[in-house]
């Protein structure tokens, strides 16, 4: 079972109390610590991974208007150019995501700013100015926030039943398609139908709108059954269920799909 976000925000607090060390666990440390410390796992390369696995990211203010910004989401700062940026990650459009923290709800902790100022906070970070796991406010550059797969923010405010594409843009009769899709198991051929690939295995994002400078998106598994409603310029409108188990009309790039008639 997946710890909820308010277990992995009060283990972060806690963290920050126990006063660890930035030697002892940097940023992407600190964060998995707080999920295995409240039940849970997580094992990433580092912060850009993490954000390119999320079951959402957007900005902060993005996340601030659709509820997102809840104890437990991660927080990222992305750096203003890619020139650090690992060659695995170069050209998918996504940025340098360099610094990762977690929200732990408002005033959640007290701590002092590295010029040992008192100060109520709403974040902790492992942070390698300060030397040491430490208590922190929005205001500290963060760029972006993400929800984690490996944590349960309970019942998403509603937010699950989004269904990605504009209601008007194609009509779907109101057909309940989740008894025909799968969430990664291919089914057996049917017209108009695909099945999820990706080079690495790994989750595909399905974005809101048909851009690849979308900010909104969910993921969907590799392997997983989709209907095709239209693709378009490289991009497909699908209807799919994502990771974290709602089903949703969005779009995917059409690279990642491959027509269940044209399977070898």
């Amino acid at each position: 079972m997946k710890p909820t976000g308010t277990d992995v925000a009060a283990a972060a607090v806690q963290a920050a109390h126990v006063g660890y060390t930035y030697d002892e666990m940097d940023c992407q440390a600190f964060v998995e610590h707080c999920v295995r410390q409240a039940g849970g796992r997580m094992d990433y390369l580092g912060t850009n991974d993490m954000a390119r696995r999320a079951a959402w990211l957007g900005t902060l203010d993005e996340a601030r208007a659709q509820g997102r910004l809840v104890p437990g989401a991660g927080l990222l700062i992305r750096e203003a150019t890619e020139a650090n940026l690992p060659a695995r990650y170069a050209g998918d459009g996504l940025g340098d995501f360099s610094h990762v923290g977690l929200y732990v709800g408002e005033d959640a902790l007290t701590d002092v700013d590295k010029n040992g100022n008192a100060r109520s906070c709403d974040v902790v970070h492992s942070s390698a100015t300060m030397r040491r796991v430490a208590g922190s406010t929005l205001a500290n550059g963060w760029t972006h926030v993400m929800w984690f797969q490996e944590i349960d923010y309970g019942n998403e405010a509603g937010l699950g039943v989004d269904q990605g594409a504009d209601s008007g843009d194609v009509a779907d009769g109101g057909m309940d398609m989740s008894d025909e899709l799968t969430a990664g198991t291919p089914a057996t051929s049917v017209k108009r139908y695909a099945v999820v690939v990706s080079p690495d295995g790994g989750p595909v994002k399905l974005r809101k709108s048909a851009s690849a400078e979308e900010t909104l998106y969910w993921l969907v598994n590799a392997g997983a059954r989709v209907q095709v409603e239209r693709e378009r310029d490289g991009w497909a409108l699908i209807r799919a269920i994502c990771t974290d188990g709602y089903t949703r009309r969005a779009y995917m790039m059409a690279q990642y799909l491959e027509y269940e008639n044209e399977r070898g």
